[in-house]
Formats: C-alpha cells, structure tokens, sequence
C-alpha cells in the first residue's frame, strides 16, 4: 500500500508521463490541444481519460444540465454512430447515466480490456497504448465532426 502522499505523486507521474508519451502525435483538432486534458471546443462535451488501480477508460461526456439539450447531442453522436464506429471502433454508448458525482450525463465510452493499475509502472506501457490507440481516432473523429457540435450548442 502507498501513503496519500506516495499515492498522489505515482498519479501526477502517471499522468505527466504519458504527456510526455504522448508528444509524438500532433491533434488533428487544434494544435494546442493537450491529451490528457483534451479541450472539445463545445461546452458540456468532454473526452475523458481515467486510470485507477483496476481499470482505465476512454469516455465522451455529455454533461448539459438541460435533459433536452443532453439528448440532442447524444442522438446527434447517434445519427454519426456508423462513421463514428468507422473511425474509433467500437464502443459503448449510454443515454442516461450519471459520473461520479450522481450528476445525470450522457455517456459513450470504452474500457481497456486489459488489468492496469497506475501504482504499478510496468502496466503503465500498455495503459498508455490503449489510451494513445483510442485518443488519436478520437481526435480524428472530433476533427472531421465538431462544428456539427458547435452549431448544435449555439
């Protein structure tokens, strides 16, 4: 077991590291876009990146407030599901879910198949070719479809 301390500086390595990894790809999107903290552009849509020590995931977070506004992005992802899954793959799609803080979202997402655990280093290269597989398709897709988004938030 780590301390808090022990636990929190593993993380912050984790996450600085797999920047760092990260370098060698240039977004498609925008040119300042930082991986781990992947700025869409559209307010309420984010892509988010977690890693724990049992799991790690890729997820699209639908987070409006207004259930209407939250559906309407969702079913327009769903009207782009067949180039979406062209692009990214294959992943999961939840309408009606909520995110750590019981907050109702919308989600769609895909969890690495693989055991991780950022407290162990030698899980770390394979977290972050899971991560780098999926991000850079993400962006891919985000590039070609985001002004569909914006409109949509206008």
């Amino acid at each position: 077991m780590f301390s808090k301390e022990e636990a929190k500086e593993l993380t912050t390595l984790f996450w600085t590291s797999f920047g760092k990894y990260m370098n060698k790809h240039k977004p498609q999107y925008a040119k300042n876009i930082k991986w781990v903290n992947y700025k869409t552009g559209v307010k309420d849509i984010y892509f988010r990146l977690n890693a724990d020590k049992n799991s790690a995931s890729i997820s699209i977070e639908i987070q409006h407030t207004d259930i209407a506004i939250r559906n309407l992005f969702f079913e327009q992802f769903e009207e782009l599901k067949t180039v979406f899954k062209g692009i990214v793959g294959e992943w999961n799609w939840e309408k009606e879910t909520f995110n750590t803080m019981g907050i109702p979202i919308s989600k769609i997402y895909i969890n690495h198949q693989q055991k991780v655990n950022i407290y162990m280093k030698d899980t770390w290269a394979d977290c972050f070719q899971f991560f780098e597989l999926n991000m850079v398709k993400l962006d891919e897709f985000w590039s070609e479809f985001n002004e569909i988004f914006k409109n949509l938030s206008d």
